[in-house]
């Protein structure tokens, strides 16, 4: 019997084309912020209290940052900016990333804005965002009517 080996990208796809998928069209649209040099990793974790939002943002300090809730659109952007020095100097290698940011994420329910708490400490940005006590509802049913 011969082994056929199947790249990563392929294996990938055959587990879970939907996820594949989902991916792929992730980086299509996130390239704006590829080429700005800088895309921050999220993670979001969600448990009875609410939501806990992480982002990786190393080299940043929290005057860099900038974070804006608007109803359930939390948008978290910023700029790391090239350090200059005066004295005459060659790059031999420079993989560092500067220049803006913005990412923006749509939350599963509008938080009350006035509970929800910011914390950066070591690249690591961290927001709480509690469950709202009440939940509005975004159902509008619709009558059917008789002819």
């Amino acid at each position: 019997m011969k082994t056929r080996l199947v790249p990563v990208s392929q294996r990938h796809f055959v587990s879970d084309p939907f996820s594949f998928l989902r991916e792929e069209i992730d980086r299509l649209f996130d390239k704006n912020n590829m080429v700005q040099g800088i895309r921050p990793q999220f993670e979001v974790i969600e448990n009875k209290d609410g939501l806990r939002v992480t982002a990786e943002l190393p080299g940043l300090s929290q005057n860099d940052i900038d974070i804006t809730l608007v109803e359930d659109v939390l948008t978290i952007s910023g700029e790391k900016k090239s350090e200059s020095t005066t004295e005459d100097h060659t790059y031999h290698i420079t993989e560092r990333q500067y220049g803006s940011f913005s990412r923006s994420l749509k939350l599963p329910y509008e938080p009350d804005q006035d509970n929800v708490n910011a914390s950066f400490k070591d690249g690591l940005l961290t927001l709480k965002i509690p469950r709202p006590t009440t939940v509005k509802e975004n159902v509008h049913k619709i009558a059917i009517q008789n002819e």
